[in-house]
């Protein structure tokens, strides 16, 4: 059973990223916008399953995870 409350590292892999800009939107604590990138990047490194599933459902790529959680989880 996952833990949701212990903090995972979260992955963002801008290779896949189409910058729909919905992390941003959806958990601006863990995601920022980078203007040089133009892409998202990662405001904080960790995060707990409630704080960034959402993102991580929404994400049309499939370019956000969180180390240790299948897809099952989000």
């Amino acid at each position: 059973m996952l833990q949701t409350d212990m903090h995972h590292e979260v992955l963002l892999d801008i290779s896949r990223c189409n910058a729909c800009t919905g992390c941003t939107e959806i958990c601006p604590d863990i995601f920022e916008w980078d203007d040089d990138l133009e892409r998202p990047s990662l405001r904080r490194q960790t995060a707990t399953h409630d704080e960034v599933r959402e993102a991580i459902a929404l994400c049309p790529r499939r370019c956000i995870s969180a180390e240790g959680w299948m897809e099952e989880d989000y």
